[in-house]
């Protein structure tokens, strides 16, 4: 009896294997993919023709869109963006400095949810104006 059930698990084990390695070795090639899983994140230099380190925040909202949500520095957030030729998905965050793009990130849900929650540090003030 142990013989019959150590051979159905091997013939499972062996099946889920054969069915899951094809899969595995298809995605390792997509190093877009592969960074924004284990980091969470992935700079890019352009987003299309139009969008890159340097261009004016008027312009970016010109090619781009709307933005899903601005956060409280400027920055802008665009969903469901992707990279060309992977499956790398997530949200679009382009920072700014003096009116320019200075980052373009592709950012994983979790990242996303970092930024739209930022708690103030211990050491920021807080100016409150009185009447």
């Amino acid at each position: 009896m142990k013989n019959v059930i150590h051979t159905s698990l091997r013939a499972a084990a062996l099946a889920v294997t054969l069915l899951v390695l094809p899969a595995a070795f298809a995605q390792t090639n997509d190093r877009a993919a592969q960074i924004l899983a284990a980091t969470g994140s992935i700079q890019l230099a352009a987003v299309g023709p139009y969008v890159q380190l340097g261009t004016f925040a008027i312009q970016v909202s010109t090619k781009l869109g709307s933005p899903s949500a601005t956060l409280p520095d400027g920055t802008l957030l665009y969903s469901d963006f992707g990279i060309e030729h992977s499956s790398a998905r997530g949200t679009l965050v382009v920072g700014f400095t003096n009116g320019r793009v200075s980052s373009l990130t592709l950012a994983s849900p979790a990242v996303v949810v970092a930024l739209r929650n930022q708690i103030k540090k211990p050491g920021d003030k807080v100016l409150i104006a009185t009447r």
